[in-house]
Order: structure tokens, then sequence, then C-alpha cells
């Protein structure tokens, strides 16, 4: 199992998909998420993304089997607390523990709200894991964004698996120094246990942040020259393909929500 949001080597088709094109399948999953409210159609986007990123990027869940674990707990929680707090009019009480009562609708719009957010972290999930961190700064330069910006983007996706292997390095040397909460068993003695590795992660971080900062100003990072590059983008047969069924996407989510009315989570 690898990092979460660490590029995963391939040849499937989102991998060979120009990224400026991904950036439209990214928009239009959540296009779809955002103007849609009811837990059924959200669920649908959910399993449809995970579908997406085994048949056409060809990364079966087990790749990311922690991060849809994660997940449970999310909506769980949010679904719970709205539940809890959210009673608009009409809305019934559906299950009740003493002074304490959950409404049908705050727990259906919890329920939307934590489909919603696992349904984004998995489609960002997507395009990083099938997109180079190198394609990614050529693709936003391509669309207009300055070098400068671009690289930073570029950075972060390239800065996050390192921070990720960082934090399990020193969870394994933690254990093996005999420390009974980093291997333990219990969900909370897990978590528990974090807290003590985030400062080496941290001061490991600044130290590669510098490093990093050293390197670019050698290299002339920032100079107001014209940039050239190896390695050029330029869209293709499945780009131009993947744009339109993109494009035709959003216009169709776009009018079944608002002129149709469909999708609408009603009290």
């Amino acid at each position: 199992m690898q990092s979460l949001f660490q590029f995963s080597g391939g040849d499937s088709f989102l991998h060979r998909v120009d990224p400026r094109a991904k950036f439209l399948v990214v928009l239009a999953v959540l296009s779809f998420v955002l103007l849609f409210e009811d837990p059924v159609f959200l669920a649908t986007a959910f399993v449809t993304v995970i579908a997406i990123i085994w048949v056409l990027g060809g990364i079966p869940p087990t790749e990311y089997f922690m991060l849809l674990l994660a997940f449970t707990p999310l909506i769980l929680a949010v679904a719970l607390i709205q539940g809890l707090t959210y009673r608009p009019p009409g809305a019934e009480i559906v299950v009740a523990l003493g002074p304490v009562g959950f409404s049908d609708y705050g727990l259906l719009l919890g329920l939307s709200i934590g489909l919603r957010l696992a349904t984004m972290g998995l489609t960002f999930m997507m395009f990083s894991m099938t997109t180079t961190p190198k394609d990614v700064g050529l693709g936003l330069n391509k669309v207009g964004i300055p070098f400068k910006y671009a690289y930073l983007a570029t950075f972060g996706l390239r800065f996050l698996p390192l921070m990720q292997e960082d934090l399990r390095t020193i969870q394994n040397a933690r254990a093996v120094r005999g420390d009974p909460d980093v291997g333990s068993k219990n969900l909370f003695r897990r978590l528990k246990s974090l807290p003590m590795s985030f400062f080496p992660l941290a001061a490991n971080s600044l130290r590669q942040s510098s490093e990093t900062a050293k390197a670019l100003e050698l290299r002339g990072y920032g100079a107001n020259i014209e940039r050239t590059t190896v390695y050029d983008l330029s869209l293709e047969a499945r780009d131009y393909a993947t744009t339109v069924v993109c494009l035709a996407v959003i216009g169709v989510v776009v009018y079944a929500r608002v002129v149709l009315g469909i999708g609408l989570l009603t009290s």
C-alpha cells in the first residue's frame, strides 16, 4: 500500500490523458457533488469515482484502502452532529436517547455532507495518483498560471508523500524502541501517539524545505527569463473527447439541478 496522493505509475487511460483534460474531470465531479444534495446521488458519485479509478486508472481500491476506511468515521460523525444540532420545521426525531434526539432531516443532511467531502477527497486523490507532479506544473502553466505558482503546486504534490514516508519512518523507529502506543491495535492509543511524532516530522520538513530553497536559488529559480522545457504537453484525440464528455456532464448536471430541481434534499 503506497502513500496517499502519491503518483502511481501506470499506462492506463487516465495516466495518458492530458492534465488539462483531467482538470475538467475533477471539475465535473465537483459540480455534481456540490449541486446535488440527495445522499443517493452522492453515494452514486462516490462509487462511480471508485469505478473510474479502478477501470480507467488501473488502480484497485486496495491501493487506497486506508483512505476509504478513514471516510467511514468521518461520514458517521458528520451525520450524527447534523442530526443532533439541525432540526428544521417539519423534521421528525427518529432516534432519541433520553433528552438527546436526532432529526431525520439532520441525519440525511449530515450524510450528504460526509459523502460530499469523501467524494471530493477521492477525486483529488484520483488526479494526483494518475498525474505526475511535473505534468501538473506544465498543465497549470499552459492554462495561464505563472510558472512560479505552477511550480508551487508541483512542489506540494511532491512534498506531501515525502512527509507521509517520514511519518511512517518515525513511527516505525518508535515502535522498534518499544513504544507501546505506536503498534497498538487500539485505534485511540495509536492516534494518541501521533502528536509525539509531529515535532521530529516538522523539524525534518523544515530541513528539507531549506535545502530545496537553496537548490532553487542555485539553479536560478525566479530569474526573469523565458523558460523552455524538454518535455511538452500536447492535446490528442482522447483529450478532446474527455473534454467534450466533461463539459457535457457539467451542462447536464447544472440543467438537472437548476432547471429541473433534481437532487434536492427536502425536509
